[in-house]
């Protein structure tokens, strides 16, 4: 009896680990490309439950103040790009810092595609301000809110960083509330782009 019971738990300790083994296998088979679109697949799953009150609204026309690399304005940057990926940040928030490395990688990265990157300074010192894009060697454009105060009230930015994504046409089509890094961004745009 004790050796048949044995038996049972050797052979089902087997199949356990042949359903592992299988898993991790088709994980480590998986194509880049299959990654990708297993991302996309996951955003586009969850749209409609992006919560964030400012998705669908239009920052276009939105008075801002050039700050940094503003030899553009804002709704030029948007209006000659596929997608614009505005982060607000502030000079005191440590994911803003760690993030900043991966936004510049980024902006580098896309100087050849119709892709931008913004920053928009919210909540900040001008002279911590200063300081931060200065550390960082910040390269893409930076701008600020002309009315600071309505305009954080009117897209909801109350929790630092906050990342939205937008079309060509000034829409927000999707935002990110916390940390961003290269891959996350990269799957951002591609379902702007997939949406547009």
């Amino acid at each position: 009896m004790m050796k048949t019971k044995n038996i049972i738990i050797i052979l089902l300790l087997a199949v356990f680990f042949f359903f592992v083994g299988a898993g991790i296998a088709a994980v480590v088979n998986m194509s880049e490309e299959g990654l990708k679109e297993q991302s996309l697949q996951t955003l586009q799953d969850s749209e409609g439950r992006d919560n964030h009150h400012a998705v669908g609204m239009n920052i276009l026309g939105e008075p801002m103040t050039g700050l940094r690399n503003d030899e553009d304005s804002l709704e030029s940057i948007i209006r000659s790009n596929e997608v614009t990926v505005i982060n607000f940040f502030a000079s005191w928030c440590d994911p803003c810092r760690r993030e900043t490395p991966e936004l510049n990688a980024f902006h580098e990265g896309k100087k050849d595609e119709p892709v931008a990157i913004v920053g928009i300074n919210v909540d900040d010192k001008p002279s911590n301000r200063d300081a931060f894009l200065e550390e960082f060697e910040v390269a893409y454009p930076v701008f600020e809110f002309a009315d600071e105060a309505e305009s954080i009230e009117s897209y909801n930015i109350h929790l630092m960083p906050t990342t939205f994504f937008v079309d060509g046409e000034g829409e927000i089509i999707r935002a990110y509330v916390g940390e961003v890094e290269q891959n996350l961004i990269n799957d951002y745009t591609n379902y702007v782009k997939e949406e547009s």
